[in-house]
């Protein structure tokens, strides 16, 4: 009975163990590169952040959504809103 527990115990553990690597290797996986350096730009009027976002080096392996977003922090943004004159920094991204 004991030799029963202990081979369940340790097939319980080798179970959790594989599920850990697979969760961590996910992550690993979808995890989006984090900007290595920012460029410098002044808004012209007509600009949005959509537009200005497409200039990142790492538009075409990078959602888009997380390139306005690391744009927004670096360039501490209060909301959306970006007006002519105002200087913001594009996030540049090392692209495999």
């Amino acid at each position: 009975m004991k030799r029963a527990f202990v081979k369940t115990l340790c097939q319980f553990a080798v179970i959790f163990v594989i599920m850990f690597v697979m969760m961590f290797a996910a992550i690993l996986a979808f995890a989006e590169p984090a900007p290595v350096e920012y460029e410098r730009y002044v808004v012209q009027s007509g600009d949005t952040l959509w537009e200005i976002a497409h200039s990142s080096d790492g538009y075409n392996s990078v959602n888009i959504q997380v390139i306005i977003d690391d744009l927004c922090k670096k360039s501490e943004l209060e909301g959306n809103y970006i007006y002519p004159g105002q200087v913001v920094y594009i996030p540049m991204y090392y692209v495999d």
